[in-house]
């Protein structure tokens, strides 16, 4: 996933061909967009049958950039739409690097002083947070990403709606603070919302951001369950807009059939001698500290054919994978690694797989699986705490072990049930969720 790296070092706005052709002055010269890229048409040029066969059935599946990037609905059903022109582009950025000062580091909590700072950002960007809530009442949302720039891409709706859920944060925070629990309910609602409008996306760094705001949920979630004027009925409305959130969750495959296209487009830049303009500054440096820089654009060129064929094998394999857990799927992340170390010095080592495009991608799937984990150990504490029947969430889909819960009963305050299993850092004390008990009393006593 190489979007947030990218997204500030768009190279190729404008990259002139390389050579000249017969008779033609500089004022002809072709000019190339990283759209130009996105039919694929460098890497269907390449005379390899399994790599046109592969080519063929991404195709076919729509999973090209071109087909990525058609699907589109009406401004009034859609989500995307209404938060387009929520701020002037330009301030964006300073706008949400003053929020990210505001909102608190660890748990959802805040002094006096940064209260006030949070509902002052609040009120000077209410009508916003205000237009937001009502664009999210439309029925779809698509954002429209342009598939066709590959990873050069710029996802300027990320910082908004990060920005709109950070403003309902506040006003959560704030209507907490005058025990307006049915308020600060209301808000987390606004922010699971978004989180899936970002998460539906056939694209691994939206899902990425999904899972940021969902954790911003979770602390005020957290909140909501803490607060002493808590009730059954704020209880059983927090335990539905989890399973809402659960049922809405789109398959992991999703996400990385686009990171996919974005792949095939990067390869196809490759293929066309341009991988310098693709590189990062991180990279570059690194290239060339190591003497590689030159070096390695050549070679990358020179073994595209090899090296994209292994990527489109090896994504196959991993997409197919998204329909079992992560915890199963590990298998396959440790198969992968350990061929990619095999092959590490031989000439047939996939140069921009192995070292530019694959190396984070078990690390990705296993936030996603996290971020799963924490809504499904919410949904049990909840349903647990309500007398609901129990979801049907047993195994952590990270470690694959199962959920444990049990409840604690106190002599002067209310007792409570306590879920864990979230993640496989088990010394961490906020991997417990603790949620009051609030049973109805004909099904008062413990469900298990």
């Amino acid at each position: 996933m190489r979007y947030a790296r990218l997204i500030f070092v768009v190279a190729l706005s404008v990259v002139p061909l390389g050579g000249c052709d017969r008779g033609q002055g500089p004022d002809e010269t072709a000019q190339l967009r990283p759209e130009d890229f996105a039919d694929l048409a460098s890497l269907k040029e390449i005379p390899n049958a399994k790599l046109r066969d592969e080519l063929a059935r991404i195709e076919e599946e729509g999973g090209t950039p071109e087909l990525l990037s058609r699907p589109s609905i009406a401004d009034e059903l859609n989500v995307a739409a209404g938060l387009r022109t929520l701020f002037p582009e330009d301030q964006v950025a300073s706008i949400r690097e003053k929020s990210e000062s505001i909102f608190p580091a660890g748990k959802f909590e805040f002094n006096p002083i940064q209260l006030q700072k949070a509902i002052n950002f609040r009120a000077k960007y209410d009508q916003q947070r205000l237009e937001a809530r009502e664009a999210l009442k439309r029925p779809e949302c698509r954002f429209g990403i342009p598939f066709t720039d590959g990873f050069l891409v710029e996802l300027k709706f990320i910082p908004v709606v990060h920005l709109c859920a950070d403003l309902e944060a506040y006003r959560a925070a704030e209507s907490l603070s005058e025990a307006g629990l049915d308020e600060a309910a209301e808000s987390l609602g606004y922010i699971l919302r978004l989180a899936s409008c970002l998460g539906a996306e056939k694209c691994a760094h939206t899902r990425l951001h999904a899972a940021q705001i969902r954790t911003k949920a979770f602390g005020v979630l957290q909140a909501i369950v803490k607060h002493p004027a808590i009730e059954r009925k704020q209880l059983e409305r927090l335990c539905d807009l989890v399973d809402e959130q659960l049922e809405s969750w789109p398959d992991d495959a999703r996400a990385w059939i686009g990171e996919r296209s974005s792949g095939l487009h990067f390869y196809a830049m490759v293929a066309a001698g341009l991988l310098e303009h693709l590189l990062t500054e991180e990279e570059k440096t690194r290239f060339d500290a190591q003497g590689e820089l030159e070096d390695f654009a050549v070679a990358a060129q020179r073994i595209v054919e090899t090296d994209v064929l292994y990527y489109m094998e090896t994504m196959r394999k991993i997409i197919e994978s998204c329909r079992q857990p992560y915890c199963l799927r590990e298998d396959l992340f440790d198969e992968i690694s350990e061929a990619l170390q095999q092959r590490r010095n031989s000439p047939d080592f996939p140069l921009v797989a192995g070292r530019l495009l694959l190396p984070d991608i078990r690390q990705q799937h296993a936030d996603q699986a996290q971020d799963r984990a924490n809504w499904e150990g919410w949904a049990l504490a909840l349903a647990l705490a309500t007398g609901r029947p129990l979801p049907p969430y047993k195994i952590n889909p990270l470690t694959g072990e199962e959920y444990f819960y049990q409840e604690f009963h106190y002599e002067d305050q209310q007792d409570e049930i306590g879920v864990r299993g979230l993640s496989n850092d088990e010394a961490d004390p906020d991997r417990w969720i603790m949620v009051p008990v609030m049973r109805a009393e004909r099904e008062a006593g413990p469900p298990f």
